[in-house]
């Protein structure tokens, strides 16, 4: 956690000794759920090790909005920073190592140390930017360069995410993913 953290802001030894003293460590199986879509979100993670979904429910469809993986922030940022029910459900793909701060021990420390104010803030950012390419990639890319541009950013990705939660995420049916990695495969090989 201090390394992705040490990413964005450099802690010193007595604001580590705060953190500590605010957080939690958790092991949680597969499956367990982190939020469910209509409650507040009250905990910000950090996952440890382990594989994160991010869903909620349209017109009786399930529908995957984002993954995380080992070395990302979890949670609702709306629901968190707006004390508002999420929209969305969190749930976890794997056996999870987490780190957690309640909502008021974060607010704490924001508090207590500038620092905090400014790892917050670069957090949200980073997270802002994430949503923003997403959202652009299913206005703006072809499914095909979708598929492609998130194994670039997860070369693993095939091996942790079940397929209709990739499908879904991509914005295309499970059909068109198969015909998709299909012709990938054929392109990869070709090139190689």
């Amino acid at each position: 956690m201090f390394q992705a953290i040490d990413r964005l802001v450099v802690l010193s030894e007595q604001q580590r000794e705060d953190l500590k003293r605010v957080t939690t460590p958790q092991e949680l199986p597969k499956d367990s759920i982190l939020l469910e879509q209509g409650h507040i979100c009250n905990h910000l993670h950090f996952l440890v090790e382990g594989a994160v979904r991010y869903y909620y429910h349209q017109d009786d469809k399930e529908i995957t909005s984002g993954f995380r993986f080992e070395g990302d922030f979890i949670n609702s940022f709306y629901s968190f920073i707006s004390r508002k029910p999420s929209k969305e459900s969190i749930i976890l793909m794997s056996d999870c190592k987490l780190v957690t701060i309640s909502y008021d021990s974060l607010q704490y420390l924001y508090n207590k140390d500038s620092v905090w104010n400014r790892l917050g803030r670069l957090s949200i950012e980073s997270y802002y930017i994430q949503l923003e390419e997403h959202f652009f990639s299913l206005q703006s890319q072809t499914a095909s360069e979708r598929y492609a541009h998130l194994l670039q950013q997860y070369p693993d990705i095939l091996n942790r995410v079940k397929l209709g939660h990739l499908a879904s995420y991509l914005g295309v049916t499970q059909e068109t993913l198969s015909r998709i990695r299909a012709k990938y495969r054929n392109r990869q090989s070709w090139r190689n």
